[in-house]
């Protein structure tokens, strides 16, 4: 599939109207334009994280810098995670520093030691009372470094353990326990990190039907059990090699490897039937089914991740805006078809 001219003028300026509006809030929040929160601010527009943008707007106009890394490390956000693994790895190599300090000191103290040894002066004390009386010195401060390398050693020990921690759970999604959306975002990027993206790769995107509708009717912890009880029929369903994560408040992402469309577009329909079938409990005590609508795109043709997302978010958009509870594979067909409606929920 190739993209043609008008195509690609429309995509860049569908990404022109997207960095403008992300310019737009940063203004007008008076928010320094550091690329982290351009990160921030494209995750709250595109309503991938509305609960963000809710801590974003509650610090009110012209936040410090400080406070929104935090709310940026709470949500997990690759960039701000960055930012306190290089805090962290900036107080090892502080407590490198002064290790590095104290034994130059010890090295002096021992090197004038043994000048004093040699210049023995008029009326200094005997050499052995010297000895014995800087020997101790010598061997208190040794004591004193051991136990400060020690603890130092310690310190760098729990840095690591903690960057670990951090890299991994900004990595991961806290309700459901699958990967997020910075997961899947790295996983697509090492898709095309080689010179050519693996054939018969495809990507499907899952939208649950209506969702909001079963969080205002029957709560938000009823459609939090709901999405943790999809999560575990989806961790069973992909195979070793695939790939699953969710990328939004009820949206999911598949990759598939080795696996053209339409065994994907049959794939998606048994994960489909799947949802179809489950019947989740409520507070009434009544049971509720979901449905869901569902996207696929295969990689074939994309020259890019954001090309090969793009294509599966159209099929995903083509599924939605008819009957719901269906699949669509993307196609030139698809693709023209959705385009402006696609547009239109960019605010186009």
């Amino acid at each position: 599939m190739t993209t043609s001219a008008g195509d690609k003028k429309r995509d860049q300026a569908r990404s022109s109207l997207v960095v403008t509006k992300i310019t737009q809030f940063i203004a007008k929040m008076n928010i320094a334009p550091l690329p982290r929160n351009y990160e921030l601010i494209y995750e709250i527009l595109s309503g991938h994280n509305p609960a963000m943008g809710r801590d974003i707007l509650a610090l009110g106009n012209a936040p410090q810098q400080h406070e929104i890394d935090l709310i940026g490390q709470r949500h997990n956000l690759p960039g701000f995670s960055r930012i306190e693994a290089e805090q962290m790895a900036s107080a090892a190599f502080d407590t490198l520093t002064q290790i590095s300090a104290r034994l130059e000191a010890s090295l002096q103290r021992t090197a004038t030691f043994m000048d004093g040894l040699q210049h023995d002066g008029d009326g200094e004390p005997p050499v052995s009372e010297r000895f014995l009386e800087l020997l101790g010195d010598i061997r208190e401060e040794q004591t004193s470094l051991r136990h400060f390398i020690a603890m130092g050693l310690v310190k760098i020990r729990e840095a690591e353990r903690n960057r670990m921690e951090l890299q991994a759970a900004s990595l991961r999604d806290s309700l459901t326990a699958l990967p997020n959306r910075a997961a899947f975002l790295e996983k697509l990027g090492t898709l095309f990190a080689k010179e050519r993206a693996a054939s018969a790769t495809s990507l499907v995107l899952l939208d649950i039907d209506h969702f909001r509708e079963i969080n205002g009717k029957y709560g938000s912890s009823a459609g939090n059990k709901a999405l943790r009880r999809l999560a575990a029929l989806f961790r069973k369903t992909i195979k070793k090699d695939d790939f699953v994560a969710r990328i939004g408040g009820d949206e999911f992402a598949f990759l598939f490897t080795g696996v053209p469309q339409n065994t994907a577009e049959a794939i998606a329909e048994r994960l489909r039937q799947s949802v179809e079938a489950l019947r989740f409990a409520t507070s009434s005590g009544d049971g509720e089914h979901l449905t869901v609508s569902i996207g696929v795109a295969e990689v074939d043709g994309a020259a890019t991740p954001a090309e090969f997302f793009g294509q599966a978010e159209l099929a995903l958009l083509s599924a939605r805006s008819g009957t719901r509870n269906c699949v669509v594979g993307y196609s030139r067909e698809v693709a023209q078809h959705s385009r402006n409606s696609y547009l239109a929920q960019l605010g186009s």
